[in-house]
């Protein structure tokens, strides 16, 4: 059967016999362990090349959406976490309560999915925060913002002693 694939090869000059490059010598004393690792770009943060996921856990009940999370919250990896937030105001989440103990870095869009949470009426509270957490929330209020709106008044969260 001539399909359109095989009519395009048949026109084409084969290139097979081509040799393979001999492989290099490995000096004496060191062990090769296959082809070594790409080097990143000049243009790729060092840092962010191996940047684990963050990890969101979540559990519903009686009104009360709890949610533990851990790793870093930016403008981008906060999007998982914001449908998260929607699916539990759909089931009727009006409280959410947030262990952030063991995030590592966030940025406003933490802050700003909190706003979004507290605009009809729902509250959150802190119940755990990382350094990272509670700098935001300070800055937040020190800009003339007071905490996102929702938040419940309870006692602050410890500060850790440096």
């Amino acid at each position: 059967m001539n399909t359109p694939i095989d009519s395009i090869n048949a026109h084409l000059p084969c290139r097979a016999g081509v040799p393979a490059a001999a492989p290099r010598p490995v000096p004496r004393g060191v062990l090769s362990r296959g082809p070594s690792p790409v080097p990143p770009a000049p243009a790729d943060p060092p840092d962010r090349a191996g940047a684990p996921l963050p990890l969101v856990r979540s559990s519903l009940g009686g009104g009360v959406l709890s949610v533990t999370l851990a790793g870093e919250f930016d403008h981008y990896s906060c999007l998982p976490l914001r449908a998260l937030l929607d699916e539990g105001a759909a089931l009727g989440a009006r409280r959410l309560v947030l262990d952030a103990a063991r995030v590592t870095f966030c940025d406003s869009a933490l802050a700003h999915l909190l706003d979004r949470w507290a605009r009809d009426g729902r509250t959150w509270e802190l119940g755990r925060g990382s350094r990272s957490v509670r700098l935001l929330l300070d800055l937040w209020e020190r800009l003339g913002a007071p905490a996102p709106p929702g938040r419940d008044a309870g006692p602050a969260p410890e500060r850790e002693r440096e």
